[in-house]
């Protein structure tokens, strides 16, 4: 009893270390850093290995995502063997050597050591690279940047201006790219490039790339709008692989098809239905409501219905074309075109009161200033615009001085233009029967008109991937002084998302061979069908380790935090032992 009254209690997190350390471990990440990080020239050996600070980083984005000068004081709250550290080694984690280690990973070939760190995940978690989705995003950094790098050091992605995503064109960015599978949404590909890169310079040398990582052409490529230029395209159809990708509506194909279909009855396919998730809840009240919003459709469909139909026209460079219509974008055009008509109504309106009180203008230019506004709202065609002479009654003041009793007044007639505008009702006729079309434009013989589009229904999982760099493991913004440590940063965060993805997919794929069809793993108990890593690790929050120690530092007792259940079963779905939790296998 006198030596547990003297004891000292030392409390450590487990947290969802063990998962993450097991994720590591069968990735082999350390060694993967170890093979490609710059071995130091001089100096005496280093007390903390370089590819060991670099996993505590990965580590910290994935479970705390804390800034990296938190890292240190971060790492003293864990237990340090599931970190892959010594007790004593803790210490050595200091912003300095953080930072160190980071300049040495930025002098390492990203490309090399990223895709090294793809195959392995292909080759253990036996990933399916039949069809890859490949996507960008621009990430946000605050301040000034240097230009120039030092002479013995490769060159930092160009931190500057260019098409901000995030829509903050007065901040400076980067672009990042990303490929994933198709099979989990696994990054297999990344890359930074300077902030003013756009999209359509990206995808050759991307192809190109996967092309070397799959081994062969034989891969379906899907990517964004961007893609479909003429010389990507015929780059890819020239080295034999395929692609799939939306036409953008500035091509003469879409106006040719929008002609075809105003006087030929096109024989429309149902390729596909979705469950309409807000179907049954109440709609969410608005402070300000839309003008025209008393228009819109107010029910909401229980199904969101996709009708497809090939085109009997090929692209100009002799590619195939398929057309779908969505019954949910119908509603959104049809919503839209009423929004944008009821928005020039008003600022018509408002124009002529204006022009009414302010000096007299002639008709032509009134009717310039009229037109003006309809353009600006799209709606030029669907809106016509007349002026017609018109007078409202003023009276004015008879002599000079202040108004009294007797004062007498005159009646005058100002004249005004006034506005009528009438909608073209053939003008609004055809445009309805374009609503909800969009195109997809593919080089693959065997692709049918309802495969591309399930296909291309994947691709706003990769943009989850982006989002949650963004949101999740909080990539963006960045705030570091040195680009080259910046492009470092994004390595990690892009290993990071690695290791977030392949966990995800394991709980998500065993879930469905356990035939289990959802997980409490939100607030209150709430089910979740497709968790998150996040989901999954917030299970394991707050979980600690106890151990009494005597005043020599003998070990008395380790004692842990009960794991809930749905947490136990989460470690038996991704086959960790529970035992580091202190319970039984």
């Amino acid at each position: 009893m006198q030596d547990y009254e003297r004891a000292k209690l030392e409390s450590l997190e487990i947290g969802p270390l063990p998962i993450v350390r097991q994720y590591l471990e069968r990735l082999g990440l350390e060694e993967i850093l170890a093979r490609h990080l710059p071995k130091p020239t001089r100096g005496r050996p280093c007390e903390l290995p370089p590819e060991r600070v670099l996993s505590v980083l990965v580590t910290n984005i994935l479970v705390s995502h804390l800034p990296l000068y938190a890292a240190p004081q971060w790492a003293d709250g864990f237990v340090p063997e599931l970190l892959g550290l010594e007790p004593s080694q803790t210490q050595l984690l200091n912003d300095d050597r953080i930072g160190r280690e980071m300049d040495r990973l930025f002098d390492a070939d990203a490309m090399a050591l990223f895709t090294d760190a793809a195959v392995t995940a292909v080759r253990k978690f036996a990933l399916r690279l039949q069809q890859i989705h490949s996507d960008s995003t621009s990430v946000t950094v605050h301040g000034e940047y240097k230009r120039r790098a030092k002479a013995n050091r490769k060159r930092p992605p160009k931190i500057t201006y260019g098409f901000n995503k995030d829509h903050r064109p007065d901040l400076k960015q980067l672009v990042a790219e990303l490929a994933t599978t198709s099979d989990g949404n696994v990054p297999i590909y990344f890359k930074v490039h300077d902030g003013n890169m756009t999209d359509d310079q990206m995808h050759c040398d991307t192809w190109s790339a996967l092309r070397d990582l799959v081994g062969s052409a034989n891969f379906l490529y899907v990517a964004d709008c961007k893609l479909a230029v003429s010389e990507t395209m015929r780059f890819i159809e020239q080295k034999q692989g395929t692609f799939l990708s939306v036409l953008p509506r500035t091509r003469k194909e879409t106006d040719w098809f929008f002609d075809y279909i105003q006087s030929h009855a096109v024989d429309w396919e149902i390729v596909r239905r979705e469950q309409n998730p807000d179907y049954g809840k109440p709609p969410i009240p608005k402070e300000r409501p839309d003008p025209g919003s008393e228009d819109r459709i107010a029910d909401k469909p229980a199904q969101f219905v996709f009708a497809g139909f090939e085109s009997p026209q090929l692209s100009k460079e002799g590619f195939r074309i398929f057309w779908y219509r969505s019954s949910q974008k119908m509603r959104d055009d049809l919503e839209r075109r009423g929004r944008l008509m009821a928005v020039a109504r008003m600022k018509i309106e408002s124009l002529e009161t204006r022009l009414a009180q302010s000096r007299p203008v002639d008709a032509a230019k009134a009717l310039s200033q009229a037109q003006a506004v309809l353009e600006e709202q799209q709606v030029s065609e669907f809106l016509k615009v007349e002026v017609e002479p018109n007078e409202y009654e003023q009276f004015v003041q008879e002599g000079a001085g202040r108004p009294g009793p007797k004062t007498r007044y005159r009646r005058i007639e100002v004249p005004f233009h006034h506005f009528v505008l009438r909608e073209d009702a053939a003008a609004i006729q055809a445009a309805a029967r374009a609503d909800g079309l969009f195109p997809l434009i593919t080089n693959s013989k065997t692709l049918t008109v309802k495969a591309a589009l399930d296909i291309y229904k994947q691709q706003p999982f990769l943009e989850k991937r982006h989002q949650q760099l963004k949101s999740v493991l909080e990539m963006a913004p960045v705030y570091l002084k040195s680009p080259c440590r910046i492009a470092a940063l994004l390595l990690i965060d892009y290993l990071a998302l690695l290791i977030y993805s392949l966990i995800e997919r394991d709980v998500r794929k065993r879930m469905k061979k356990a035939k289990i069809e959802s997980l409490p793993l939100y607030p209150e108990q709430r089910l979740s069908r497709a968790p998150t890593t996040d989901l999954i690790f917030d299970a394991f929050r707050g979980l600690r380790r106890h151990r009494l120690l005597a005043e020599d530092g003998t070990l008395l007792r380790t004692f842990y935090d009960t794991p809930t259940p749905v947490a136990l079963q989460l470690l038996q779905l991704l086959d960790v032992s529970p035992t580091v939790y202190g319970q039984q296998p």
